[in-house]
């Protein structure tokens, strides 16, 4: 038997025709290093031909092999532009809450006493375009800690809010939202 002919490689690691595998390599057709990515051999449904060159697609490179675990990309140390970030949207609380000492057209009745809302957070989030999400929900949620604690004091608002945060641990930062919980007439 006559050995077969060299071909040059990309004619060798072609397939002929859609649908067959490539030829001149010599090994068996499971065995064949594929020049597209597609579903192993054992999905596909007996008798079906694997899909066609024209319908595979080469293997992106951020594209994992099933079971494996995808390989975050690396965030820049250097700035960048907010590109689309999730938009903070206003949320309304169960009473009054305001930062002035305070309430238009209302009259305090007497004081509760001071309420605190603490909300935590990672400190290992570099920045990128959520972070004024991120930051927005941060003191949203301190602020409804606060305001389940005055409910639970029996107050009816909450005047001269401020914020507090910084470093519980090295991993850990906290934001603290308090202010004085009071009771109104009428």
């Amino acid at each position: 038997m006559k050995p077969p002919k060299p071909q040059p490689r990309a004619q060798r690691d072609q397939p002929s025709a859609p649908g067959q595998q490539p030829h001149g390599s010599g090994q068996p057709a499971a065995q064949q290093p594929s020049a597209t990515w597609s579903q192993p051999a054992q999905d596909q449904p007996q008798g079906s031909a694997p899909p066609s060159q024209e319908s595979a697609s080469p293997r992106p490179a951020d594209v994992t092999t099933p079971g494996a675990q995808p390989v975050p990309e690396p965030i820049s140390p250097l700035p960048q532009r907010d590109v689309d970030p999730r938009r903070p949207s206003f949320v309304s609380f169960a009473l009054p809450v305001s930062t002035t000492e305070t309430l238009p057209g209302l009259e305090i009745d007497a004081v509760v006493g001071v309420v605190v809302g603490i909300a935590t957070r990672p400190r290992d989030m570099a920045h990128n375009p959520e972070m004024g999400y991120v930051n927005t929900a941060a003191r949203q949620d301190a602020i409804g800690a606060m305001v389940q604690q005055a409910q639970e004091a029996g107050a009816h608002a909450i005047i001269g809010v401020r914020f507090d945060g910084g470093k519980i641990s090295e991993t850990v930062t906290e934001l603290t939202a308090y202010g004085t919980a009071v009771t109104l007439r009428g």
